[in-house]
């Protein structure tokens, strides 16, 4: 995404993060072992892919068209806003070439962060009610959204809109505040959408809010290696 949302945490491409993480992956597993961590994040730069087994947005989502820039290349991609979101699950997995100066180059290494699915897979009404992991605020920039899956609710009063105005009042109730007059967009907050095994290659995600990840892990690992995702397969 082209904005940068005020109050958060970023992780951006920096040869110079490579060690320091290290040590805090470290700190962060205090907060692990405690069984939840909440924190604002964002994620840009770096494209990475991002799995879940079960999505429920009961406020619906919007989705308009947007545009990456990365160095002198631009590429069309899909914005996408949740303002609340409870999922079954989350992986992350993001790959990056490391140079430090002096050293040179270290090579690639993968920052897989996971928070793994309930034992007994949690159903979209569980996950709208508060169980699972809660979000607020999810702005997630992809090139490419799977699900196995969407239902996207609606009533005759609350309808959902495709064609939307990407700068309409509807569309900015997804969080999405940068639309594009003229522009394409989906109001689908017409009620609660869920998706079922979500997979997204992103370019970029904002939680505005907080997020609250039971059993989280975070792992460096040498090489394009993925972690274990919500449900069980590689991210």
């Amino acid at each position: 995404m082209n904005s940068e949302p005020r109050g958060v945490t970023r992780w951006r491409r920096s040869a110079l993060l490579a060690v320091p993480a290290v040590g805090a992956v470290a700190g962060m597993t205090v907060a692990m072992v405690s069984g939840a961590l909440a924190a604002n994040l964002s994620l840009s730069s770096v494209p990475f892919t991002l799995t879940s087994n079960t999505v429920a947005a009961p406020s619906g989502l919007g989705t308009v068209l947007d545009t990456v820039t990365t160095g002198t290349t631009s590429t069309a991609s899909a914005e996408v806003g949740l303002p609340k979101a409870g999922l079954d699950g989350i992986c992350i997995h993001a790959v990056q070439s490391v140079n430090l100066p002096v050293v040179g180059t270290v090579g690639t290494w993968s920052l897989n962060i996971s928070s793994p699915a309930a034992a007994t897979p949690l159903t979209p009404a569980q996950l709208a009610a508060g169980q699972g992991l809660q979000a607020t605020n999810l702005i997630l920039n992809a090139q490419a959204i799977k699900a196995g899956s969407a239902t996207l609710n609606a009533t005759a009063t609350t309808p959902n809109v495709i064609g939307a105005a990407a700068d309409g009042a509807g569309v900015r109730t997804s969080g999405i505040t940068d639309g594009t007059a003229g522009q394409f967009g989906l109001d689908a907050g017409g009620g609660e959408a869920d998706l079922s095994s979500l997979n997204a290659n992103a370019n970029g995600a904002t939680l505005g809010g907080a997020i609250t990840l039971p059993n989280m892990n975070i792992a460096l690992v040498n090489g394009d290696t993925a972690g274990k995702g919500a449900n069980g397969g590689n991210c």
